[in-house]
């Protein structure tokens, strides 16, 4: 059985934070940041997990609004600067790697 602590730790790591650069404008609201949540299988419905590895955004823009909050549409998503689509992409292509796909290549701390 698992502790408190243990399913805190992993809801923890199924996470990711993405500050953004240029701030997401929504009528009188401003989105600093997003968290994104690792996605389930299903989350990924209509994108290529290559596509995904590969940063694409557009495939990433189909996925996004699933698994961010709040909530990015996939037209939100390829509106914004760049940088925050890539910083985006990289953190969804970092959750779809296995613990031992990123120690080899030194992602992990």
């Amino acid at each position: 059985m698992n502790t408190d602590e243990e399913v805190t730790e992993k809801k923890e790591r199924a996470t990711a934070i993405v500050e953004l650069d240029t701030p997401l404008k929504r009528g009188d609201q401003v989105i600093t940041k997003i968290t994104l949540r690792k996605p389930l299988g299903g989350a990924l419905t209509g994108a290529k997990v290559v596509d995904l590895l590969n940063l694409d955004l557009v495939a990433a823009s189909k996925v996004v609004r699933r698994i961010s909050s709040p909530v990015i549409t996939a037209q939100e998503f390829l509106a914004m600067e760049a940088e925050d689509c890539t910083a985006i992409a990289g953190e969804i292509a970092n959750f779809l790697l296995q613990k031992r796909q990123k120690a080899e290549a030194g992602l992990e701390a």
